[in-house]
């Protein structure tokens, strides 16, 4: 059992050692690579996601060549944080993670790098979309829900904060907690689901149709785990203090509401997302007549959904993250959301395939 220990403490401090920008870039690093696979994963079926998604390019190689030139970028910028923590040079770690988002800054913004020409136009066109209140398409709805996977990221952006106030050379040191604000890091972490359920809306409006509001239902579901959380993280005693009858309070109203959230973001996966469990006449119980994949992978998807729906909604809570263990257990939830997200990926855009596809010239096979 003490080896066990040894080897989670020893995980534990890995995890805390690298700082939360570096943590965070990692993440969207992974959510790339991902990508890259779905789309070899959607060109091996012949799921033609770049009809269904309006893109006019998307290579699986140019994405991928992107996450290396990053993961080679922050690479470079890690090791000069460790170096200047060795030499103990006054700002120089602060230097080391302000200068890999520079260089991000830089590719996103400048480059003639291929990925990022597509990622630039690509993200304007989302954001001009969605200001001007179009009407909302199957791109849109993709790319904000997989902004909802990257909400953690979005509430450690003040991070950044204050790293650049600390290289300024203002009082705020790199780790002092004063330059963040309370209210900051949950408001951040609901940015996603603000806009997901603002494309509901403008969804229900444009349709008529209810099942845009039973969605919209769905992500504002979030907000009470993320707020709960907050608060509980403000109030949170001391660990190993007993709770007084508030808090305790307060851990059954969270508990409430990450189990709410739990269950309707999964049976929305399953029923809506994936369109399974919906069709008595399937040769296959709990799933649907067509289908791309072969079956197996639908019951396990099932599974593993559920199980890592749990743990996004206790990634959104920030009362977590108060000691160090959580605050690791917290990032491997990030991870494993990244890898949810490119499972859910697979069966929502073949699931927008089939129902766009005629059903009397329908050549689905299960493969």
């Amino acid at each position: 059992m003490w080896e066990v220990d040894i080897l989670f403490d020893f995980a534990t401090e890995t995890v805390i050692h690298v700082p939360t920008s570096f943590r965070s870039a990692g993440i969207v690093i992974l959510f790339l690579y991902c990508w890259s696979w779905n789309i070899r994963g959607f060109d091996s079926y012949q799921i033609p996601f770049r009809r269904l998604l309006d893109l006019t390019t998307a290579s699986a190689d140019d994405v991928a060549t992107g996450a290396k030139t990053l993961l080679a970028i922050l690479l470079l910028c890690f090791g000069l944080n460790e170096l200047f923590a060795w030499l103990d040079i006054p700002r120089g770690q602060a230097f080391a993670q302000l200068l890999y988002y520079t260089l991000f800054g830089y590719l996103l913004l400048l480059s003639n790098v291929s990925m990022f020409v597509s990622a630039r136009h690509f993200v304007a066109e989302r954001i001009k979309h969605f200001v001007t209140l179009k009407p909302v398409h199957f791109v849109d709805v993709l790319t904000a829900d997989a902004l909802t996977s990257m909400s953690k990221l979005l509430a450690d952006s003040q991070i950044m904060y204050c790293t650049f106030l600390f290289l300024a050379g203002t009082d705020h040191g790199l780790n002092n907690k004063s330059c963040l604000h309370s209210l900051a890091g949950p408001s951040l972490a609901s940015i996603p689901y603000a806009i997901r359920a603002i494309q509901c809306y403008v969804a229900f409006k444009n349709t008529g149709e209810a099942h845009h509001l039973a969605n919209l239902g769905k992500y504002l579901s979030s907000f009470p785990v993320i707020w709960t959380s907050a608060l509980k993280h403000q109030l949170a005693p001391i660990e190993g203090v007993q709770l007084d009858r508030h808090d305790q309070h307060l851990q059954v109203l969270w508990l409430y509401t990450v189990t709410i959230n739990t269950l309707y973001s999964f049976l929305w996966d399953i029923l809506m997302d994936w369109g399974l469990c919906r069709d008595a006449t399937s040769s296959y119980p709990l799933l649907r007549h067509y289908i791309v994949y072969r079956p197996w992978k639908y019951y396990a998807a099932m599974v593993v959904d559920l199980a890592l729906r749990l743990c996004w909604s206790l990634k959104l809570s920030s009362h977590l993250q108060q000691h160090a263990s959580g605050r690791a257990f917290v990032f491997v939830f990030e991870v494993l959301e990244v890898l949810r997200r490119f499972m859910w990926n697979y069966f929502r855009v073949e699931w927008q395939f089939v129902r766009e596809s005629p059903r009397q010239t329908h050549l689905v096979a299960v493969a």
